[in-house]
């Protein structure tokens, strides 16, 4: 009995050890198993997680294609109003340092239509406080004789007026730049009977001289070649 006994005690350890093995194994393929579910779940999630649809994007990067554009239409606008300004400064400079402003402002006479940059220089020199009620009366006297979009080339001849719009966009100067004379011309043409804001039918009026200036000089073209 003592040696059955005996014998028998390596055998329950190796049976240990093999459980032990087996349990182990088991561990490492449950582990395993639970990893590769866990990578094919994290692939299963990052397929699935919703991705922008390729319009938006494309939306998107026309906006900001759009923006950009425009910042680049400010900034031409920008530097090419301060060369105007830059240009209306050294004018008045001529005027008022060079030629002793009080008696160049007398000397100056300006007649209407004003035909150069210059001469409206001189006139926005001109009309003072005092003086303002009587350029008002002038100019509204010839905005009275025909339709507006006509008779405003009593007041600025063809070049100035396809030169120039109220602000200074599209690469035209500014009639703001004069102030005193923008002032006065607003005025006349609100005394109008039948006008829409003085402003807008100002800028409906400068568009109809561009075209029909325009239009002359397709003419002109045409009969040449």
């Amino acid at each position: 009995m003592e040696q059955v006994q005996g014998k028998e005690k390596p055998q329950l350890e190796d049976e240990d050890i093999q459980v032990d093995d087996a349990a182990q194994v088991t561990e490492e393929y449950l582990v395993k198993e639970e990893y590769e579910m866990d990578e094919d779940f994290g692939i299963q999630f990052v397929m699935e997680t919703p991705q922008p649809p390729i319009n938006q994007l494309a939306e998107i990067s026309q906006r900001v294609w759009d923006l950009e554009n425009a910042m680049e239409a400010n900034t031409k606008q920008l530097a090419e109003n301060t060369k105007q300004v830059a240009k209306m400064a050294a004018l008045l400079e001529l005027f008022l340092f060079k030629g002793k402003a009080k008696d160049v402002a007398v000397a100056v006479e300006v007649k209407f239509p004003v035909a150069s940059e210059e001469d409206l220089v001189a006139l926005e020199l001109k009309i003072s406080s005092q003086l303002k009620e009587r350029y008002m009366e002038a100019i509204t006297k010839i905005l009275k004789s025909k339709h507006l979009s006509k008779a405003i080339k009593g007041v600025l001849t063809e070049p100035l007026l396809c030169a120039y719009n109220i602000d200074g966009l599209n690469g035209k100067k500014s009639l703001k730049a004069f102030p005193k004379f923008f002032s006065v011309l607003i005025d006349s043409i609100s005394t109008l009977p039948g006008q829409q804001p003085a402003e807008k039918a100002l800028a409906h009026a400068l568009s109809c001289a561009k075209n029909n200036a325009n239009k002359k000089r397709k003419k002109l073209m045409e009969i040449k070649n």
